[in-house]
């Protein structure tokens, strides 16, 4: 179980960190900023899910290993916080930016008056992944 788990987080941090350069690539390739958005959306949401998934298995994980013991390891907090992060940029951010995008309509939202808040928290939200990023190679490092 081990040797998956590593196994498994180390395919998570691999793919937090390469979508950095997807999503790069994308908005260099994509005929339209606004189609390069739809797609690199798409698979942020799927890197979401993916996130949740293993958070929720490494935690559940060290719950069964240590009890209640685990509210002393470090790793269940980064976990914890992991999946705070996760949950508010994708529940919370991701959302209200679907919004601000829906409102802007017909035009794209950077051609908007809507285009300053979506920049705001369009970088809050990318503040957030990075520490989720962060975050979870500290866990691969750490694990044992």
């Amino acid at each position: 179980m081990n040797t998956f788990l590593k196994f498994l987080i180390s395919l998570w941090v691999g793919s937090l960190w390469w979508m950095i350069v997807v999503a790069s690539v994308i908005f260099d390739k994509a005929p339209t900023s606004y189609l390069a958005g739809l797609i690199a959306g798409q698979l942020f949401e799927y890197l979401s899910y993916f996130s949740l998934l293993v958070v929720a298995f490494v935690m559940v994980h060290l719950l069964k290993r240590e009890g209640w013991r685990v509210l002393k390891n470090s790793l269940f907090w980064v976990c914890l916080l992991t999946l705070l992060i996760v949950f508010i940029n994708f529940f919370g951010i991701k959302p209200f930016l679907e919004v601000l995008k829906i409102q802007a309509l017909p035009k794209e939202v950077m051609e908007s008056v809507f285009a300053d808040r979506f920049s705001l928290w369009h970088g809050v939200s990318s503040i957030a992944y990075l520490i989720h990023s962060i975050l979870a190679t500290f866990l691969m490092i750490k694990w044992r």
